[in-house]
């Protein structure tokens, strides 16, 4: 019995060898999409919330090195400041999120509000995770209660709470132009 033991244990070993190319080509290839549903990331600071993200769709795929998050039904993300209150939220029709760049670039219907209800309406924003800034070069409408400015470039904090345009007109309430956004 015991000799039977030894050759299981010793015709195992030799046949679950694999090669270092073999482990390689595998690790680096593409790997096919991840599927999950009812999704919600929560992303932290020093056990501090910062960011909620929830959507109803996300597929997780790996590109040689790099993976990549698609939002393909849509995303909804709130932002939250140093005391874990609420200050602004986002949501769009998709996204997709390059972990490798720790980038999410929002896309189509893409609506940015903060608790003082300023407004930004765009089809593209990127939202980048390292830098806790979300920005755009393409064209957006931003309004509050005195102002409606339509414009390209648009730059923020992650909690659009300080936020500057360029390339923008509109009409604009004298008292409240200071160079930065919100108070």
């Amino acid at each position: 019995m015991r000799l039977f033991i030894l050759l299981f244990l010793v015709s195992f070993h030799f046949g679950c060898k694999n090669e270092i190319a073999e482990i390689r080509e595998v690790l680096e290839g593409d790997l096919p999409a991840e599927i999950a549903f009812d999704v919600e990331i929560h992303y932290t600071d020093s056990s501090r919330l910062k960011v909620r993200v929830e959507a109803p769709i996300m597929e997780r795929e790996r590109r040689g090195s790099r993976m990549v998050e698609h939002f393909t039904d849509g995303v909804f993300a709130e932002f939250f400041d140093g005391q874990e209150q609420l200050v602004s939220w986002v949501q769009s029709d998709r996204a997709i999120r390059n972990d490798t760049e720790k980038k999410i670039y929002l896309y189509d219907n893409v609506i940015l509000i903060n608790i003082t209800g300023d407004t930004l309406m765009t089809e593209e924003l990127i939202w980048d995770e390292r830098a806790e800034r979300i920005y755009n070069n393409r064209f957006f409408r931003f309004s509050n209660a005195n102002e409606e400015i339509y414009g390209y470039r648009f730059n923020s904090n992650q909690e659009f709470t300080e936020y500057s345009f360029s390339r923008g007109a509109g009409l604009l309430n004298p008292e409240s132009v200071s160079g930065s956004g919100g108070n």
